[in-house]
């Protein structure tokens, strides 16, 4: 199958980092545990998943590329993800010191971007 046989998913670009941790975490609780992808590609840091909408009208599901373009490279392997008491994120390097009431989101560094994604 080459790229051209597989359609690019939908992009749907979040504001900020806090927003990309709260819709990973509160997507990992129905599917499965999330992961956020990190990649540069043209001077830009980018921050995402790939996430299927099932069920989407007549089709299968409706493929997203959630992501943030953020202000440089993660400064750890995990984001860190608290609720309480007051809504934050941060980078982690281990989960050698992890924190109840924390998700933690594993950082997966990509050699370069998916191919089928539309880069804008």
């Amino acid at each position: 199958m080459s790229k051209i046989d597989i359609p690019p998913p939908v992009n749907l670009r979040l504001e900020s980092m806090l927003d990309m941790a709260r819709m990973l975490v509160s997507w990992s609780q129905r599917d499965r545990p999330a992961s956020m992808l990190y990649f540069e590609h043209g001077g830009k840091h980018y921050y995402g998943t790939l996430i299927s909408n099932h069920g989407y009208y007549d089709k299968y599901g409706l493929p997203l590329w959630v992501h943030i373009v953020g202000d440089g490279p993660p400064k750890g392997n995990y984001l860190a993800y608290r609720s309480r008491p007051k809504e934050s994120v941060e980078f982690v390097s281990s989960l050698a010191d992890s924190e109840p009431m924390t998700a933690y989101l594993p950082i997966i560094r990509l050699a370069e971007p998916l191919e089928v994604l539309n880069l804008k």
